[in-house]
């Protein structure tokens, strides 16, 4: 099952990375459109292997996308609007999950 982890920057309120609840496809859209535009507000969703894909608010409709790849020594990372991010969550959920072509890898 998949866990997720936020932070809504507004209320201040969220759930540690460490904490991470199990979460359907439906609460975890629920959660990532009820976040606040904050540059505080992020959220984590991280599956039973580890992989963990972040969408962290930036400005305007725009969210970082970060998906971290240790054996890589870096992150995945793109600029996504707010439907890309909903798409990209969505595919996660998929058995087919990959990380998205466009998105370009940011040594640590």
């Amino acid at each position: 099952m998949i866990r997720m982890f936020w932070n809504d920057g507004v209320s201040n309120s969220g759930i540690a990375a460490n904490d991470a609840i199990e979460a359907s496809l439906d609460s975890v859209l629920d959660r990532f459109f009820d976040l606040s535009e904050d540059e505080d507000s992020f959220l984590g969703l991280e599956k039973p292997d580890d992989e963990v894909v972040q969408f962290a608010y930036l400005r305007d409709n725009i969210w970082l996308v970060d998906i971290p790849v240790p054996a890589e020594g870096g992150s995945y990372v793109k600029e996504c609007e707010y439907r890309d991010c909903v798409d990209i969550i969505k595919s996660y959920y998929t058995d087919s999950w990959e990380i998205p072509s466009q998105f370009v890898l940011q040594k640590w």
